[in-house]
């Protein structure tokens, strides 16, 4: 190799090394240039040190207005120009050198490739629509908490990304978010935006393998180091590849299986018109949901029951004792000194034990509930992956004789109508035609239907399913009038901005696909053992949400508080945790975790919300 391309090969690399090198370059070149024309000017002059025109010519260099006040000879004059034109050469070098170096670190910053320095951070791995629900969530979790921080590593672009979430989101509020541009699959820039501090990490993949490869990329990491308390958070939608991510995730995994959480909740909002308000509240952090509240000793040696009558501000529901949760415990359950207390609030910062009950006993009806299963006729509308596990989740609420009647857009085969088989005591039949047409809806003897479940049918088109369900809605209505016939009509919606379009279709109770696990998914983020309180929540073994009618509870049409209402519930064994009021139209007329001094009156068709067995 000749010394040329030598020469040039070493002062690229040199080049590429960035902006530093490139200055120093150029304070060489000022360096030797100054000495240089110094050393010579010395000769050409009458001065006597040679230190003082080095001096004089790096002064020129420095300040091209010095030159107008240099007198000598005139290759004297001549130097001290080129030491000005040199300064001129090497300012304008720098100050491109700087510029670009600055341009360069932003285009690095625009591009998320910069390392994150925080800890107790939410991490989020992956984007997807789901994102904008789960930093909504957790923003307002963290209104009142100082300087909380968001990390999203994606692969999308960082500017799409921010921009996408402020479009949804509007406000960011107190919480700063921060996105890095990267693979959630990668070691490196997992430890990039400090997976290892962060208080909580959230798996936001679009599929169910794509979920397990992150939780093993997350094991090559230092998060899960012994003494680590972080946790991960995800959504599974098979519950064969539960047990997998768990033997990788180990302790440090908390799962949400995403279509049984949906088929249940589907299931219970359609034998219950209302419960998914409910569900909306308290699995939401803008409403009252649930906390653990560590009572410091204030409550111990009394019962449970006792204690339901604490909190003005705050719904008591049950205990949290040796790392397990246990919702509706006894009524005659005593309260430990290390028990924390499960309740539903407003705000972690809203809980106080500041209750003075006032019993209305005269108005406390007692007595047994009547059996909550009853024969139900359901109508069954459009078809997706949900339907047929759906109506499986009935079995355990309904009466023997109960009746499903389908209506399928497109026919069945035998294989697709298997699960229908495992209906054991519910009787159904089969009806085919479109959807939204008026003339086959009307063929339909409604007059012993009690509920219609509509089901959103283009998977492809969220869109075009919500535009389908409405006009199916609004066909059904006008068919109501015309018959003069009453009932229940709920829906799933696929996209969450649809919603309150929805509502003005008189609908008695719509279900958001997705968007429920998601608000889920989210305060198991903030509190891990959360998750078998939504688990019990939701599945028939356990203590459930139901909405009962009050004059089982209180007389009607007297004034009592809410407080009697509690007092009322626990004489049965259960914990009564709001009211729906059949006159209020907003939110269904559900108010979840009223204040227990707070009197009204109730009316025939009023419910009473209780977490109870049965």
């Amino acid at each position: 190799m000749s010394f040329r391309k030598k020469s040039k090969y070493l002062f690229d690399r040199f080049l590429s090394r960035g902006t530093f090198s490139l200055i120093m370059m150029l304070f060489l070149i000022t360096f030797i240039s100054v000495l240089i024309v110094g050393i010579i000017a010395f000769f050409v002059s009458d001065e006597n040190s040679v230190f003082h025109v080095i001096w004089v010519s790096f002064m020129q260099t420095l300040d091209a207005g010095n030159l107008s006040g240099e007198e000598g000879t005139f290759l004297y004059i001549f130097m001290m120009t080129v030491s000005t034109i040199v300064g001129l050469f090497v300012t304008s070098l720098l100050i491109s050198f700087v510029s670009n170096g600055f341009q360069t670190k932003l285009e690095k910053l625009q591009k998320g490739a910069s390392s994150v320095i925080e800890k107790n951070h939410t991490l989020i791995l992956g984007y997807n629509d789901n994102v904008a629900v789960l930093v909504g969530e957790i923003i307002h979790a963290n209104l009142n908490i100082k300087k909380p921080v968001i990390v999203i590593l994606t692969s999308c672009d960082l500017i799409e990304t921010t921009n996408d979430l402020k479009l949804k989101l509007k406000k960011f509020h107190n919480t700063d978010i921060i996105v890095r541009t990267g693979s959630i699959y990668d070691k490196d820039d997992l430890e990039r935006v400090s997976i290892a501090d962060a208080k909580s990490v959230i798996l936001a993949c679009d599929n169910d393998s794509e979920t397990i490869k992150t939780i093993l990329a997350i094991r090559q990491t230092a998060f899960f180091n012994p003494g680590n308390n972080g946790y991960i958070s995800t959504i599974l939608d098979k519950s064969s590849n539960i047990l997998v991510a768990k033997n990788i995730g180990r302790d440090k995994l908390e799962v949400i299986h995403l279509s049984d959480s949906m088929n249940r909740i589907m299931a219970q909002t359609c034998l219950q018109p209302g419960l998914s308000f409910i569900y909306k509240d308290v699995f939401d952090f803008s409403g009252d949901e649930f906390y653990f509240y560590q009572h410091s000793g204030s409550l111990t040696g009394l019962s449970f029951k006792e204690t339901l009558l604490k909190s003005n501000h705050s719904s008591i529901v049950g205990l949290f004792r040796n790392q397990e949760v246990i919702l509706n415990p006894a009524m005659d359950s005593i309260i430990e000194d290390n028990d924390q207390i499960i309740c539903i609030s407003e705000d972690d910062d809203t809980i106080f034990m500041d209750g003075n009950p006032i019993i209305y006993t005269d108005s406390i009806v007692n007595g047994s509930h009547r059996q909550n299963k009853v024969k139900r006729h359901i109508l069954s509308i459009g078809c997706n992956q949900s339907t047929l596990p759906v109506m499986k989740e009935f079995q355990p609420y309904v009466k023997e004789g109960s009746k499903i009647t389908f209506l399928f857009s497109k026919h069945k085969t035998e294989e697709e109508l298997e699960p229908l088989k495992q209906l054991e005591f519910i009787d159904y039949d089969i009806l085919y035609g479109d959807t939204t047409d008026l003339e086959v809806l009307s063929q339909i003897d409604y007059k012993d239907i009690d509920t219609i479940i509509i089901f959103g049918s283009h998977l492809e088109d969220d869109e075009q399913s919500d535009s389908d369900t409405l006009l199916t809605v609004l066909h059904l209505r006008e068919l109501e009038k015309k018959l003069k016939l009453s009932f229940q009509i709920v829906i799933e919606i696929r996209k969450n901005s649809n919603a309150e379009i929805m509502q003005y279709a008189s609908i008695d109770d719509f279900v958001v696909s997705n968007v429920l696990t998601n608000k889920m998914l989210a305060q198991i983020a903030e509190n891990r053992y959360l998750r078998p309180v939504f688990e019990e929540l939701l599945t028939c073994e356990g203590s459930e949400i139901y909405l009962k009618p009050a004059e089982q509870y209180v007389k009607l049409n007297e004034m009592v508080n809410f407080y009697t209402i509690v007092e009322s519930a626990s004489k049965k064994k259960e914990v009564a945790i709001g009211y729906k009021k059949k006159s209020i139209q907003k939110k269904g007329g559900i108010h979840v975790n009223p204040r227990k001094d707070e009197v009204q009156s109730y009316e025939k068709g009023d419910m009473i919300i209780v977490i109870c067995e049965d």
